[in-house]
């Protein structure tokens, strides 16, 4: 099982099952799992600099494990 765990605001932990490409994480857990600040991410993925988007609802986007997966294949240099 490959999972993250992220803490949320209130200071309680979520473990977060990546097991399958089509799970969908939210914006901080995309950043948890990459090691970035919450705003870092949502920066990255407004100036286009981060994986495709799911949209999920109005105004809510997340990051599908196979989104994150091709961006980290696009960003590997040999």
């Amino acid at each position: 099982m490959t999972a993250i765990t992220t803490k949320k605001a209130d200071g309680t932990s979520t473990i977060v099952d990546l097991g399958t490409a089509d799970a969908v994480m939210s914006t901080r857990e995309w950043a948890a799992l990459i090691g970035v600040g919450y705003s870092s991410a949502k920066r990255m993925l407004a100036n286009a600099d981060g994986p495709r988007k799911t949209v999920l609802s109005r105004g809510r986007i997340g990051i599908a494990v196979s989104s994150h997966n091709a961006w980290v294949r696009d960003r590997t240099r040999p």
